[in-house]
């Protein structure tokens, strides 16, 4: 595997006070039920977070959830041509289980519409 396609901490959004600033001055998308907040960052590489909500589901469909988002993003962060602080959620139960194909679909559309709304 190549490192970049990797998840290592670096590439992880994890301090609180950042993740509350994406969520106070971030753009909001939605990729059907996952929600997305995102905003510009000043950082050396885009970060990412991944929350998914008690009331989804149990533990195993949870970490599911979060498994796909993070392979979709493992997969797609180096299509990003600038950087962001990215924070991906879902808050209710999708009413179809989530493919992977689909959430990588997902991400592979954000990604390209972040890139072409930066450019302008």
């Amino acid at each position: 595997m190549s490192l970049r396609n990797t998840f290592p901490k670096a590439v992880r959004l994890h301090n609180s006070r950042a993740i509350r600033e994406v969520f106070e001055q971030g753009v909001y998308q939605s990729l059907g039920p996952i929600g997305v907040k995102y905003k510009m960052a000043e950082a050396e590489s885009s970060r990412f977070s991944i929350s998914v909500k008690k009331k989804v589901g149990n533990a195993p469909c949870r970490n599911q959830i979060k498994r796909l988002i993070r392979e979709a993003v493992r997969q797609e962060r180096a299509q990003l041509n600038y950087v962001f602080d990215i924070c991906f959620f879902v808050t209710n139960p999708p009413k179809h289980k989530l493919e992977s194909a689909y959430v990588l679909r997902q991400v592979r559309r954000l990604f390209n519409n972040i890139n072409h709304e930066s450019s302008n």
